[in-house]
């Protein structure tokens, strides 16, 4: 679930179908000892992380492919995620699922990584609104969202299925601008389309961030 997604507005179905999802992660989670959630968790982020390298390499931004994420192996947000790991789910994801939408671990993350969109909010006094996210970070957070799909899916991932994911998670609401969602939708989609990269080279991304934006300075 998006941070800041009101389950108010989900349907019956997306509400039945996360309860489940909460119930399968924790049941899957105590059949663990904390060893193997460590391990576990541990093992996860560095698949995350060489997934998501290999994609920034493709997009043109190999170093924030190096810096990305590291802030996991932080002790606020390491020590959550093992808590609560489940082999199938994010653990920030059970985390906020199983306390009311509340995660130290996801507070701490997004605030430290601009490539997750959350980061972009601001005006929080006068009524908190997104903002468009810079090009380079707006590519992070696609690379981002495919090196997800690899570290969960592993060996059933497809750039198909990573593209139904990200459906059905703009179908449930996500507090993207419009610019940012069409940025996603079209690399996303032409990815899955063509079963290739072509779509997330520096040519491709930057003509499509222009477009989305619409002449917007980085």
């Amino acid at each position: 679930m998006a941070a800041g997604e009101d389950k108010r507005h989900l349907s019956t179905a997306d509400k039945e179908a996360l309860a489940a999802m909460a119930a399968d992660a924790m049941r899957r989670n105590r059949a663990l000892s904390f060893p193997q959630r460590l391990v576990g968790h541990t093992l996860t982020v560095l698949r995350h992380k060489f997934w998501v390298f290999r994609y920034c390499v493709t997009a043109g931004i190999p170093w924030q492919g190096i810096c990305h994420d590291l802030s996991k192996f932080s002790r606020m947000e390491f020590w959550e995620s093992v808590r609560y790991y489940n082999g199938r789910y994010s653990p920030i994801l059970v985390c906020k699922l199983v306390n009311d939408g509340f995660s130290l671990a996801w507070l701490h993350h997004h605030g430290r990584n601009l490539h997750h969109y959350e980061a972009w909010h601001d005006d929080f006094d006068r009524g908190v609104h997104p903002i468009d996210m810079l090009y380079p970070y707006a590519v992070e957070m696609v690379c981002d969202f495919l090196g997800a799909g690899h570290a969960y899916l592993r060996g059933a991932f497809t750039y198909q299925k990573e593209y139904e994911w990200w459906q059905g998670k703009r179908r449930r609401g996500v507090a993207m601008t419009a610019h940012m969602q069409e940025f996603v939708e079209g690399t996303l989609k032409r990815i899955a389309e063509e079963n290739s990269l072509a779509a997330l080279r520096p040519a491709a991304t930057r003509a499509l961030y222009a477009e989305c934006v619409a002449g917007r300075e980085e």
